[in-house]
């Protein structure tokens, strides 16, 4: 809940002695912010935003600037590849503890609180992968469309709009989509992987009386790795997801987004593949427009008969199933874990992962995501978790 009360704050100006104009100025700018849906925190300045994080106002104003080193430390995690192709990274930007803790603070007190489109299915706050799944049940035929690079498809201007949408002033909305844009990752050695419309945008022309230290050629875009980039990205994309919801209602299927990953379905057998043909290319068209692209390769297109995957899970029925690779996979881990002759200790080194309590933690997740789907086998597989000597 928004802790701002107008009248403790002009009590508290008064005594510090500062003008009453000034108080009713700040007051203004703050009942503005309030009256946006399911506001976040009034910010007033930089320096306010430096007071309610704890965060230092010169290193806020530097990373504003873009001054110094980059404030992000960067590593790759391996995504998985199609079978035959070499093997591909995942580049992940993780922000220094300062502006972890920045970031953070936005993340909670403003964009958790926005309304995000109601086909966004990732992010949002009591979002569930089985919940997603279930719009989809039922499907004859399932459509899936990846959006390459999507958080880094998605500039500081995207960014700028987003907290102008959420009645922060002009100045406070460049500072906040600053603080939560990285100019671009390190590998990147030129625009050429940005989509075209997203190239023009990519410089702009140097004003004069701008803001000092904030004229920068280069605009900044999401990183994969900061708290803000995931709910950020689902705001940005609320025009699209609007866009998208139009085709859909035309050609009478279900929509959701979760991040990069959108999903159509109908659960008429005459739906046909003409017109999931046509679908596809009313998409790649809507994508285009907003500056994204789509990754091609990972377009699928499943007819009736055909299993029917959607986040993981099987939706070609009356509710999500766990697939049996799934199973499969878990039942692997739980049978190594609980030998007396391998061990977490062993199975986490032959399996790849750096320590025991890696392969726990990924084991954890596991079960709990097959206890939402399934409780009865969950339960089971989570009593042979905790049974494993760790």
């Amino acid at each position: 809940m928004v802790a701002w009360r107008s009248q403790h704050f002009l009590d508290e100006g008064r005594r510090a002695g500062i003008d009453q104009e000034i108080l009713n100025r700040a007051v203004e700018i703050a009942e503005h912010t309030l009256r946006v849906p399911a506001p976040g925190e009034p910010i007033l300045t930089l320096g306010h935003l430096a007071h309610m994080t704890g965060v230092d106002h010169d290193y806020l104003r530097a990373t504003i600037s873009r001054a110094g080193e980059d404030p992000y430390r960067e590593f790759t995690i391996r995504k998985r590849s199609l079978p035959g192709q070499p093997p591909r990274l995942r580049y992940i930007a993780v922000p220094e503890p300062l502006l972890m803790t920045t970031q953070s603070w936005i993340a909670s007190e403003i964009l958790r609180r926005a309304p995000c489109h109601k086909a966004s299915v990732a992010y949002a706050p009591g979002s569930r992968l089985a919940t997603a799944a279930a719009r989809h049940c039922k499907a004859k035929w399932l459509v899936k469309i990846d959006v390459r690079e999507f958080f880094e498809s998605i500039t500081e201007i995207d960014a700028y709009r987003v907290f102008l949408q959420r009645g922060y002033q002009p100045l406070v909305s460049l500072e906040l989509a600053r603080l939560c844009t990285r100019l671009r990752l390190k590998h990147r050695s030129s625009t050429a992987w940005l989509p075209a419309r997203r190239r023009v945008e990519w410089r702009w022309k140097r004003t004069k009386g701008g803001i000092d230290n904030c004229d920068q050629r280069l605009l900044g875009v999401l990183p994969q790795g900061a708290p803000t980039s995931p709910m950020l990205a689902n705001l940005a994309a609320w025009r699209l997801d609007e866009t998208v919801q139009e085709i859909s209602d035309t050609f009478g299927v279900r929509y959701t987004r979760y991040a990069d990953d959108l999903t159509f379905s109908s659960p008429r057998k005459e739906f046909g593949r003409a017109r999931c043909i046509q679908l596809i290319g009313r998409i790649y068209q809507a994508l285009g427009e907003r500056g994204l692209a789509p990754n091609t390769a990972k377009t699928v297109l499943a007819p009736p008969g055909s299993r029917k995957m959607v986040l993981g899970l099987l939706v070609d029925g009356a509710r999500p199933r766990l697939s049996k690779a799934f199973r499969n996979k878990l039942r692997m881990h739980l049978h190594f874990i609980t030998r007396p002759d391998v061990g977490p200790a062993r199975h986490a080194e032959q399996r790849g992962f750096t320590s025991i309590e890696g392969l726990r933690q990924h084991l954890l997740g596991l079960t709990a995501f097959a206890t939402q789907i399934d409780p009865a086998y969950g339960a089971e597989c989570q009593k042979k978790l905790r049974s494993a000597p760790w």
